[in-house]
């Protein structure tokens, strides 16, 4: 795919970035559209019984025309450690994000990718930022532990 995963293309072309060290512009109808079509596709992969289970904007693939093709990198996610975090001895895990109940139970739904899709939407609009920017994952942990 001509321009990568979504997450470093929105880092790359951030507004607030000099116009010189960006590849290209993309313009708000950009964004909603490439939004649009992740949400075309989770219709997609819902309506055939699949939970993803992992969607964010790293996997998200990009190609010519903004064509967005969601997809899970699986052994390539060392590329986004940061992005991942261990519970006690369990596997690597979102938590950034899932959903409060999949954190609380392990399950995994058609609901928990749809909140999973609301911080998808907040990474697109804040050009590839984060979830809880700037703040402590455990400390993220344990705030969402009492909701």
């Amino acid at each position: 795919m001509v321009h990568g995963d979504l997450a470093d293309l929105l880092r790359r072309n951030n507004p607030v970035m000099r116009s010189s060290d960006r590849d290209i512009t993309l313009e708000k109808t950009d964004l909603i559209d490439i939004s649009l079509q992740i949400a075309n596709g989770m219709t997609y992969l819902t309506s055939k019984h699949f939970v993803h289970r992992d969607l964010a904007t790293r996997n998200c693939l990009v190609g010519e025309g903004f064509v967005v093709k969601i997809s899970d990198f699986g052994m390539a996610r060392n590329v986004y450690t940061c992005d991942y975090y261990r519970i006690g001895r369990s596997r690597m895990l979102p938590v950034l994000w899932m959903s409060p109940e999949s954190m609380k139970y392990g399950r995994f739904t058609t609901e928990s990718d749809i909140w999973a899709f609301g911080v998808v939407l907040w990474e697109i609009f804040s050009y590839g930022r984060q979830p809880y920017y700037g703040i402590d994952t455990t400390w993220c942990l344990k705030f969402r532990e009492l909701q």
